[in-house]
């Protein structure tokens, strides 16, 4: 099959945050890494190449990822002029950016703890011939999800803040779901309070998230 597009969103306006999100220090320490270059890392580390869909304005966050991540330069930053009318515009730009394809992993930018492991995972089932695949873990679906080149123009179509809740909900039966030690696939930084507690979860053996999580919420 053709190469798998790796795209992460990072285009949101942060709004449930107040403030731009995936600029702040993961850890709360002025000096740590920003939330979206944590979110890279294994992005990086899997695909040769990573599509990076943001608002027009980004040159800010772009600055401060290339400045944080000796591996910058296989970024690929995809511009997005409709990202205010919400993640679906989004994800259909950073499709039809890299149409010719084969499947594409779609992640997201506020997703600081996914494991490369899981992410070449899901790359090695959708170059096996699956359609559609996502991780799950304690039982809960979660993030990035593949999709095959079955659903280009499905994805090209999505609009508006559903993104690609449809196409998933339309096609779950070929839907594979991988049980995966991968906490990260279900917590994402979404509020203040999320932050926080990905800042106290430092100091624990093992991070957990959080108990009341439904995959509905990450839907694209």
């Amino acid at each position: 099959m053709h190469e798998i597009s790796a795209i992460v969103l990072a285009a949101g306006s942060s709004s449930r945050f107040g403030g731009p999100k995936l600029m702040q220090p993961l850890t709360g320490d002025a000096s740590a890494m920003c939330v979206l270059s944590h979110a890279l890392q294994p992005w990086l580390a899997s695909f040769p190449h990573v599509q990076v869909v943001v608002p027009p304005e980004h040159k800010a966050l772009r600055t401060q990822v290339e400045r944080e991540l000796h591996r910058a330069d296989r970024i690929h930053w995809l511009a997005c002029e409709q990202s205010a009318l919400g993640m679906g515009h989004s994800l259909a730009f950073g499709v039809a950016q890299t149409a010719q394809a084969g499947a594409w992993l779609i992640g997201l930018g506020d997703m600081p703890d996914i494991q490369a492991s899981t992410l070449q995972l899901l790359a090695a089932r959708l170059a096996s011939g699956n359609t559609l695949v996502a991780p799950a873990h304690a039982g809960k679906r979660g993030h990035p999800v593949g999709f095959s080149a079955q659903f280009r123009q499905s994805l090209m179509a999505c609009e508006g803040d559903q993104g690609a809740r449809r196409v998933l909900q339309e096609h779950m039966h070929q839907l594979l779901t991988l049980d995966v030690d991968d906490a990260g696939v279900l917590f994402d930084i979404d509020t203040v309070a999320d932050w926080q507690r990905r800042m106290l979860a430092v100091a624990t053996p093992r991070f957990l998230p959080r108990a009341d999580v439904e995959f509905s919420r990450f839907d694209f």
